[in-house]
């Protein structure tokens, strides 16, 4: 799991590497609450968390759910949620599922 910290922008990116689904959700959520809760990334002054999904064909239930858990951490911080897509697939998921209207979705 790739992050950049922009502290200029206040901005926390993180690079999803691939779908998220049941079969590699349990390590992506490791990787994710790592670096969201490592003491570098708490102590920072982010106010916008940046999710690329730009390689990812496929989100299911259970990726749907991690995502669930990212977007209430950031926003129980007050930090808005940005996520970037390219396939129509995990756009529709996201989309279908509601989860447009808690994140900003930009299709790349």
């Amino acid at each position: 799991m790739k992050h950049v910290l922009d502290t200029s922008t206040k901005t926390l990116a993180l690079t999803f590497p691939g779908d998220i689904v049941s079969t590699n959700a349990t390590t992506l959520r490791e990787d994710v609450f790592k670096i969201l809760e490592s003491e570098t990334i708490v102590r920072s002054e982010w106010t916008t968390l940046e999710l690329d999904f730009r390689a990812a064909n496929m989100v299911d239930s259970i990726g749907l759910n991690l995502l669930v858990s990212i977007i209430k951490f950031a926003r129980n911080r007050g930090s808005k949620v940005v996520g970037h897509v390219v396939n129509t697939n995990v756009q529709r998921a996201l989309c279908f599922t509601r989860l447009n209207t808690q994140m900003e979705l930009i299709a790349a």
